[in-house]
């Protein structure tokens, strides 16, 4: 009985930084994602693969490298690589970044923000287009 009620007590106390724990790192493992999605857009970009720019689409339940001046714009879809997010995983900030040609400089600069429960993570995207998180 007493084992018992040692077992329950250290579940019970383990459970929740179980839990705190999988959760950061899921948010990391979406955030690495993202980071390396503009990494490859921007890589792309400045090696001039397809005689094209390159960028990366954040919606809600996606971020998509694709291949163009716009996301918008008419564009070659067979270049898109689609990668899906979680609906309980929110993402603000910035929701297009474009990559030029041979510099590989974003269209914008600024944070592309991910939270899930009360635990967050940026990236930022400065003017040079370093990718920082």
């Amino acid at each position: 009985m007493m084992a018992m009620a040692v077992l329950a007590l250290l579940i019970a106390v383990s459970l929740p930084l179980t839990l705190s724990f999988y959760k950061t790192r899921q948010l990391d493992v979406y955030e690495n994602g993202i980071v390396q999605a503009l990494r490859r857009a921007q890589l792309k970009a400045m090696s001039v693969e397809a005689d094209s720019a390159f960028g990366v689409y954040i919606t809600l339940n996606q971020y998509i490298l694709f291949r163009g001046n716009s996301y918008a714009t008419p564009r070659d879809t067979t270049y898109d690589e689609v990668f899906d997010l979680p609906s309980n995983l929110p993402v603000t900030g910035l929701s297009e970044i474009i990559f030029s040609r041979l510099k590989g400089a974003p269209s914008v600069t600024g944070n592309i923000t991910l939270t899930l429960d009360s635990k967050s993570e940026t990236i930022n995207i400065n003017e040079v287009g370093r990718i920082n998180y």
